[in-house]
């Protein structure tokens, strides 16, 4: 499935400067265009690349086509070639960005910044390792029968790209997990053969995309705690 060369940002605030890439970061106006972009040596990449690696983590993104409404989108931006960020997808229309924590903000891997040393597959496995390592994920129950994952605030969906997470989480409840991501910063789950569970999980995905930030998607996943695979299940409305 072709992606298109369109990234968008969503729940960011005009007050927030998006930077975008490592080794020069480019900010955006409120009408998303992209500033001082430059291109490094492959030296002088791979040393920089060195100096992060340890702070590279997943990040997931929602990816729309170029004919699909994009709820609460205030940023757009548009890169080709070299300039697109680092990506790949996982299912449905989500797809895995790598960023790097800069304390303030986080960065997102331009393919021109990718030292030709290090493959998309090694930077994936880097990137789930810093992860694991820094960052505890925590089950919590909610009022409405799912139970959620908190990381504090900016690694919720990255969680996606952990197995043993979901293989934690699927024990809790001895099922395979239906599982909604609809923001950045939230990931909700309930037991697959719990029906009205799920109806509730699929209601509140529904409001929540009326006023919610940081969205990310619709879709509903299902998580086979038998084998560890990932299948699109449904979308909520």
């Amino acid at each position: 499935m072709n992606r298109p060369n369109k990234l968008l940002l969503l729940g960011l605030t005009i007050t927030i400067i998006l930077t975008m890439g490592l080794f020069d970061k480019l900010k955006s106006t409120i009408s998303g265009t992209p500033s001082n972009i430059v291109s490094d040596s492959l030296k002088t990449n791979a040393a920089k690349f060195d100096e992060v690696r340890n702070k590279i983590y997943p990040w997931i993104k929602v990816m729309y086509a170029p004919n699909e409404t994009v709820p609460n989108s205030k940023h757009e931006i548009e890169l080709k070639g070299q300039d697109e960020p680092i990506t790949q997808e996982w299912l449905g229309n989500l797809s895995i960005f790598y960023a790097v924590d800069e304390g303030n903000s986080f960065n997102l891997l331009l393919k021109r910044e990718l030292p030709d040393s290090i493959t998309v597959e090694e930077l994936h496995k880097i990137a789930t390792t810093n992860l694991e390592r820094d960052v505890e994920f925590k089950f919590n129950q909610t009022n409405f029968g799912a139970a959620g994952l908190i990381a504090g605030g900016d690694h919720e969906a990255g969680a996606l790209c952990l197995p043993s997470v979901w293989e934690w989480c699927s024990n809790q409840y001895h099922d395979n997990l239906i599982v909604a991501v609809p923001a950045k910063d939230m990931v909700l789950m309930v037991p697959a053969s719990d029906k009205e569970k799920i109806d509730s999980l699929e209601n509140f995905v529904t409001e929540f995309f009326k006023n919610g930030e940081r969205l990310l998607t619709k879709q509903l996943y299902l998580y086979d705690k038998s084998n560890g695979k990932w299948t699109i299940w449904g979308q909520a409305k």
